[in-house]
This record gives C-alpha cells, sequence and structure tokens, in this order.
C-alpha cells in the first residue's frame, strides 16, 4: 500500500474515532458516532434528492421510457427507452462519484 493511501486510511480511522498503535487499540465513541451521523445524514440528504428527481420524473415515467399503453396496444420505442436507461445509469453514476466525495470530504475536513 503506498504512504498516501496509508495516510488517508489513518485519516479515516482517525476521523472515525479509532487509534491504532501497535500494542493497543482505542475508539472514541463519540467520534465514531458523529462519523456516521455525519455519512448518514449526507446519505439521508442525497436520497431524498434522488427521490424527489424519480418523483417529478414518475409523472411522465411511459412516456420518458418510450412506452405507451392503450386498451388494444402496446407500443414500445426502443431508442427512447435505451435514452431513458443511459440517463438513469448516469444519475446513478453521479449519485455514487458525489457519496464517494462527501465521504472523503469528511476524511479531509477532521
Amino acid at each position: 500500500m503506498s504512504n498516501k493511501n496509508e495516510k488517508i486510511n489513518q485519516n479515516i480511522l482517525s476521523d472515525m474515532g479509532i487509534d491504532v498503535s501497535e500494542d493497543k487499540i482505542a475508539i472514541d465513541t463519540g467520534k465514531t458516532k458523529d462519523f456516521f451521523g455525519n455519512i448518514q445524514q449526507q446519505i439521508k440528504d442525497k436520497a431524498q434528492n434522488i427521490g424527489q428527481n424519480i418523483k417529478e420524473s414518475s409523472e411522465n415515467l411511459a412516456q420518458n421510457i418510450g412506452v405507451k399503453l392503450d386498451d388494444e396496444h402496446i407500443e414500445v420505442d426502443l431508442n427512447q427507452s435505451r435514452n431513458f436507461i443511459e440517463e438513469i445509469g448516469m444519475k446513478i453514476e453521479h449519485f455514487l462519484a458525489s457519496l464517494e466525495k462527501s465521504v472523503e470530504d469528511l476524511a479531509k475536513k477532521k
């Protein structure tokens, strides 16, 4: 493991309230609780944003994914469906990158 990765891991452990030395491990439960509380809040906020985006787009979901339904027919526009799936994939990638950045930012703060 590189020194940079070791330093990042040490910072994260420190932020979590965990101190590891050669012959002992000390855990500050207050810092640990705060660390995970912050992560929980950030995940909750991001999930609410995603939920809001899904709610807003769900009103026209059938049209967005290229599906039209009536009593006699089902019509599927494969190009529109592919575009919708690609868009969802990009949103998921953005969410994961944002979540990773939040954890890194937390590690840098402390």
